[in-house]
């Protein structure tokens, strides 16, 4: 099934008993967090929650509700995640041979993606009520105790570039200042950060659009690295299997999706900060404060019967872990057809997904495995990539135990480790450096170590008997 919003995924959670009202009032300060946090280390999971009394809004709230790899693939139409590997092969095989250095960049220009292409519409639902800013009626919660207030988690922050009015659309935190202003936290070279920069070269006021739940498909093209000028919403239409359905905001002319639950219109002056964090981040620790563009908001648009969409991050595993399996799944086949080496890619769940990662490779040269691991950090396709680990193509990637006895029984540490130096984020000085170790069969037969392997002979004869043998 493929969900049009927010409603519908949550009906259709609620059919498929994956879903958990709370009827209870809760507080969003602390206590929504602390209960969606118990709920999503459950085993697969846990439930979605819908908490449908928090305490100071009339607007129910819901958390988890991505906080399992079923529950992404529903979201998404698909029966698993697999399926959208099949999806994007299937699409990246019309590229170009010319063109397969940069599947991403070639993929947006396929005649096949045409038919994707969002369409503006004149009545949206996310614009039946328009009113005058005013944040704190709704439940956006404060998780961790050492937060620098509420938070929208979930956001689609919606910006053009000045210059080429090509839209961007980031998932890029939100800490709410007061009633009708709040703060935006995006990272150096991420497009709305280059178009905030592009406005304040110009001297020029820039429109922000925050939209709130709606299509599960533009949440995922939101997290997704697509290079700069590839529109988000046109690859939500393709993860979805028909075009978005987009609205013009009512006190600027950028476009949202029209299926959200609420939108926050306002604008960013050149220059103007405002200070954000600490916060709970999805490492476990929390982000220090940092001054970032101030958002004044003109108005905030909403559905009749808004419901807030909240995610809560923190110690792995939660809710964020499994859209980036989802993103995973999406971005092997980009990395097969760049790397034809690369067999399949695991981001462990405990390693904050896009920290680390583990690559099986066709065997392939030392000198190979280097400069694939080298490409593949300059390329960002890996995300930050603080630890990749290369195993061979017989190697179960998402199998933690195998993966570290090829570690620490295939590896010579004098030959074996990459080690590399890049310039860290402002917010996090200490993780500059990043780390490969080639664990292939390769890398072992370099000292000399050849695997255990039993007779295929004998191996026959015992499964012929096995049954003889008493088992």
């Amino acid at each position: 099934m493929v969900n049009g919003d927010l409603h519908d995924f949550l009906a259709e959670l609620e059919r498929l008993g994956d879903l958990h009202r709370v009827a209870a009032e809760v507080d969003p300060v602390l206590e929504v967090a602390a209960i969606t946090d118990r709920v999503s280390k459950l085993p697969n999971g846990g439930k979605g929650l819908l908490f449908e009394r928090v305490k100071g809004s009339r607007f129910p709230l819901v958390t988890n509700v991505f906080g399992s790899a079923g529950r992404v693939a529903a979201a998404l139409g698909a029966a698993t995640l697999d399926d959208l590997t099949a999806r994007m092969d299937g699409l990246l095989a019309a590229v170009p041979p010319a063109k397969t250095a940069s599947p991403l960049e070639a993929m947006a220009s396929l005649a096949e993606m045409r038919r994707f292409a969002p369409l503006i519409v004149e009545k949206a639902s996310c614009q039946e009520v328009v009113e005058a800013p005013d944040l704190l009626r709704y439940p956006f919660p404060h998780s961790w105790p050492g937060d620098g207030g509420r938070f929208i988690t979930l956001p689609l922050v919606v910006t053009r570039d000045p210059e080429t009015n090509t839209p961007n659309c980031g998932m890029y935190r939100v800490r709410v200042v007061d009633g009708a202003s709040a703060g935006i936290r995006w990272y150096a070279g991420k497009g709305g950060e280059l178009h905030c920069r592009r406005h304040q070269e110009r001297g020029e006021r820039m429109p922000v659009a925050v939209a709130i739940g709606g299509d599960p498909a533009a949440l995922l093209a939101a997290i997704l690295p697509l290079p700069e000028g590839f529109d988000e919403m046109l690859f939500a239409g393709f993860l979805r299997g028909r075009p978005l359905e987009l609205a013009r905001c009512r006190t600027s002319d950028l476009l949202v999706p029209a299926g959200a639950e609420l939108v926050l219109e306002g604008y960013v002056e050149p220059g103007e900060t405002v200070m954000d964090g600490a916060f709970g981040n999805h490492t476990g620790f929390y982000a220090p404060a940092a001054p970032v563009p101030l958002m004044r908001l003109t108005c905030i648009t909403r559905r009749t019967d808004c419901i807030c969409p909240a995610t809560v991050v923190g110690r792995p595993p939660m809710e964020d872990c499994y859209l980036a399996k989802a993103a995973e799944r999406l971005l092997l086949p980009v990395l097969r057809m760049r790397w034809p080496e690369i067999v399949d890619i695991n981001y462990p769940l405990e390693w904050i997904f896009n920290g680390g990662a583990v690559l099986s490779l066709r065997e392939c040269s030392s000198s190979r495995v280097r400069q694939i691991v080298t490409e593949l950090w300059s390329s960002g396709l890996a995300g930050p990539g603080r630890l990749l680990v290369a195993v061979d193509e017989g190697t179960r990637v998402d199998d933690p135990a195998e993966v570290a006895w090829r570690v620490m029984n295939a590896v010579d540490w004098r030959t074996d480790l990459i080690i590399a130096e890049r310039d860290a984020p402002a917010a996090w000085p200490g993780l500059g450096s990043r780390l490969a170790i080639d664990a292939t069969r390769s890398a072992a037969r370099r000292y000399g170590a050849e695997e255990l392997v039993p007779d295929r002979e004998t191996a026959r004869r015992v499964d012929s008997r096995w049954r003889e043998y008493g088992f």
